[in-house]
């Protein structure tokens, strides 16, 4: 019986190790890349802003990020350049991290009841 109980307790532990906290920590004040279509997106991650630069810097969305948790935040749409953004400043989309592997992150963004899967990738700094 106690062979039994060791080895629940082995197994239980070996499951519960998998499961360890994301970390996030990447995100912030680093600058990503997605792609649109063909067309690279630079993301740039501040301290309390968030900027996308479209078509090499020639247009941009800033929006200020309010952090739910490490994995999570909202994006608060302040100003964009960007020809027919069909979303006006006061606009929030929820974006949360649904893993980080290496220089990928992965992650689920939500606006108007909608949701996609997305992933960006981190580069060096523009700064």
């Amino acid at each position: 019986m106690r062979k039994l109980y060791f080895l629940i307790a082995f197994v239980g532990i070996g499951a519960l190790m998998s499961f360890t906290a994301q970390d996030c920590s990447i995100l912030k004040n680093n600058s990503f890349n997605y792609k649109v279509g063909s067309k690279d997106v630079l993301v740039v991650f501040g301290a309390d802003d968030y900027i996308e630069y479209h078509e090499k810097k020639k247009y941009y969305i800033k929006s200020d990020i309010d952090w739910v948790t490490d994995c999570e935040y909202n994006l608060v749409i302040q100003e964009s350049t960007l020809p027919n953004f069909p979303f006006k400043a006061g606009t929030t989309m929820n974006i949360k991290i649904d893993r980080v592997k290496g220089k990928k992150v992965y992650y689920t963004a939500s606006l108007g009841g909608r949701s996609w899967e997305w992933r960006m990738t981190k580069v060096k700094s523009s700064k």
